[in-house]
């Protein structure tokens, strides 16, 4: 009885430690990268926060195919960070430094945090208001990444 209940359960301990291995044969291409970058919404935090005062972290991942994110001039904005209560006015652009040095072209990705310093109430009657924020990045080649949307963010007065 014993014996039977060792054998059954060393069995099923090796089916559950099965491994799948996946592989890519020899002269397979991997999936392209494309050249506009790509990027996704990790965390934003907090998703409450005091007008005037506190900030907000926006952490984005992103990928590009030919590392051609960021400019080196300051001047140069390639993030725009919008408040989608007044998307025409609330456009808070960001310098990005480069990703990879200039005249390289790398298959690049990785994370950035983008702070907005403080926000405001939009309306002085509101002791508190909702608004999401939309973020995009643009590469050196004028190419616009797709457009995220945040969660929902409280602004209290």
């Amino acid at each position: 009885m014993l014996r039977n209940s060792i054998l059954f359960f060393g069995i099923l301990l090796l089916a559950a430690c099965t491994k799948t291995n996946t592989t890519i044969e020899e002269g397979t291409p991997l999936p392209a990268i494309g050249e506009e970058p790509e990027i996704e919404l990790i965390s934003v935090n907090p998703t409450t926060v005091q007008s005037y005062s506190d900030s907000i972290a926006f952490t984005v991942s992103y990928i590009d195919g030919d590392g051609d994110l960021g400019t080196e001039d300051p001047d140069i904005t390639s993030i725009e960070l919008i408040d989608q209560r007044a998307p025409n006015d609330l456009i808070f652009e960001y310098h990005l430094s480069p990703r990879t040095p200039s005249g390289t072209e790398l298959s690049i990705q990785g994370m950035l945090t983008i702070v907005l310093e403080n926000s405001i109430l939009l309306d002085d009657a509101n002791t508190s208001e909702e608004t999401t924020f939309t973020i995009r990045i643009k590469d050196r080649a004028d190419n616009w990444s797709n457009m995220i949307e945040t969660e929902t963010i409280t602004i209290t007065n």
